[in-house]
């Protein structure tokens, strides 16, 4: 009986301390200090992005699908958050395009646009110590 509440309290202090309530693996400070593995294969040739859609230097597609009417884009940065979120946020004026909403918090960052004929969204996920996950969803307007 002893064992039975022992483990209860554990169990318990587990799942208070936030062991048990991220779904869907790591992020934040714990993957910023994870070493990177090989990074994902390059996709062959270039995605289908809107007219003029700026590409921060550093950044690898590595693939891209169609979900209803959205075009989603695939790839990474080498780097961190910040310099993902700043090299994206910073080139979309340059390019034409209006930012419209951004937001940046420890593990990931939203950066969403208008332009080229399209609006959408960069989310950004700090994936490992030296680089970072880059979604991108297009829709047309």
């Amino acid at each position: 009986m002893r064992g039975l509440v022992l483990a209860m309290v554990v169990l318990g202090l587990a799942v208070w301390c936030g062991g048990g309530d991220e779904v869907g693996g790591g992020g934040g400070e714990e993957a910023a200090q994870e070493a990177c593995g090989a990074a994902p294969a390059a996709m062959s040739g270039q995605p289908q992005l809107p007219e003029g859609f700026p590409t921060p230097d550093g950044v690898t597609y590595t693939g891209e699908e169609e979900a209803g009417p959205s075009h989603i884009v695939e790839g990474y940065r080498e780097g961190s958050l910040e310099d993902a979120y700043e090299g994206y946020k910073s080139a979309f004026p340059d390019a034409g395009y209006t930012v419209t909403r951004d937001e940046k918090e420890a593990d990931d960052a939203e950066v969403n646009f208008e332009g080229g004929s399209s609006t959408g969204q960069v989310k950004l996920r700090q994936e490992c110590s030296d680089r970072t996950s880059v979604n991108i969803t297009i829709r047309p307007e």
